[in-house]
């Protein structure tokens, strides 16, 4: 690998920095990948292991002349502190007319019905591109996008959670910590998280759908997570919803007997897909996948792949459960009895 390779893999001029670098990098990674829209509608002319290759060749070969372009050039979107580089993707406006005060905006659609605002974070790195930690960008009732990191949104959700829990204690002057308050905040956490994700919208753009006139059709890539008693399961067998328990979708064969639950290969698809089944807005059919795979590291038995087609009438696009912001009202209040 040479410079000259590196750059042309990665589609960029000699002497850009490494913030722009790693931009870019993510931004082919995301191109290449097969399980987004982009990877169908345009052909990148190399592999994601050459771009990687390629990545990580200019990290690691970077002169010194280039290392001070990494800490000297600034700009607008960026705050740097000695080698600390903190990525800012929002804007920053008055929030009254000739006032000095800045509120910081995120580029993402709103739920102004949402029961409470949230922060939104963004990652801090360092001059070589390591994460050191977390900033906040932005606060409001912004919809989760898959620009902000998906484990930075869930950090965002137990924040918002645990701020409202705070302020049930301090309203009945809790003197002791509840027993059960990590049991509700993550119930909690969840029911937030529906307010703050638009499923089908999210999912058209993490897959592309089957569209019929009146549906769009989805496969997800899914696992059955055996029950210990389950019975014999072979390829093409046919398996139905039984309950939705702790969050967890539960299939029974067609006698009735206990299979197992479904488990996602992409952890985003459990505050998606279980969701849509809690609020009756999609349809789905499961069978034991033909294909299964040989060389996980899971312990033999535990577990069988699935063709796991969901069905979402058109409907059912693009809207919030009414009756959140009333489960999240019963739920502190319970709390506060607790």
């Amino acid at each position: 690998m040479t410079k000259a390779m590196a750059y042309k893999i990665l589609g960029i001029t000699p002497g850009t920095d490494l913030t722009d670098i790693k931009k870019k990098y993510r931004q082919l990674m995301h191109r290449v990948h097969p399980d987004t829209e982009a990877f169908s509608t345009r052909a990148y002319d190399f592999t994601a292991q050459e771009i990687n290759e390629a990545y990580d060749f200019l990290r690691k070969n970077r002169t010194d002349s280039f290392l001070g372009q990494v800490t000297k050039n600034t700009t607008p979107g960026r705050k740097q502190h000695g080698k600390t580089v903190y990525h800012q993707s929002y804007r920053e406006e008055n929030t009254t007319t000739g006032s000095t005060a800045k509120q910081m905006k995120w580029n993402a659609p709103l739920n102004e019905n949402a029961y409470t605002t949230r922060t939104v974070y963004h990652y801090a790195e360092d001059a070589d591109g390591e994460i050191i930690g977390s900033f906040p960008a932005a606060s409001g009732k912004y919809l989760w996008i898959l620009e902000e990191d998906f484990p930075l949104f869930l950090k965002s959700m137990f924040e918002c959670s645990k701020r409202l829990l705070d302020h049930v204690d301090a309203q009945i002057r809790r003197e002791n910590v509840c027993p059960k308050q990590l049991k509700f905040q993550a119930e909690l956490s969840y029911l937030l998280a529906q307010q703050f994700i638009d499923a089908t919208s999210t999912l058209k753009r993490l897959l592309t759908p089957e569209v019929l006139p009146d549906a769009d059709i989805y496969s997800i890539a899914s696992m059955l997570e055996l029950a210990a008693d389950a019975p014999v399961l072979r390829s093409g067998m046919t398996l139905y919803p039984s309950c939705i328990r702790d969050h967890r979708l539960f299939l029974t064969t067609k006698s009735g007997k206990n299979a197992g639950y479904v488990s996602f290969r992409d952890d985003r698809l459990y505050y998606i897909i279980i969701p849509l089944f809690e609020q009756k807005r999609a349809q789905v059919k499961i069978e034991i996948s033909a294909t299964q795979d040989r060389k996980r590291n899971l312990p033999a038995g535990t577990y069988k792949n699935l063709d796991f087609l969901i069905k979402i009438p058109h409907d059912n696009a693009g809207t919030f459960p009414e009756n959140i912001n009333l489960q999240i009202e019963g739920l502190l209040a319970e709390y506060a009895k607790n």
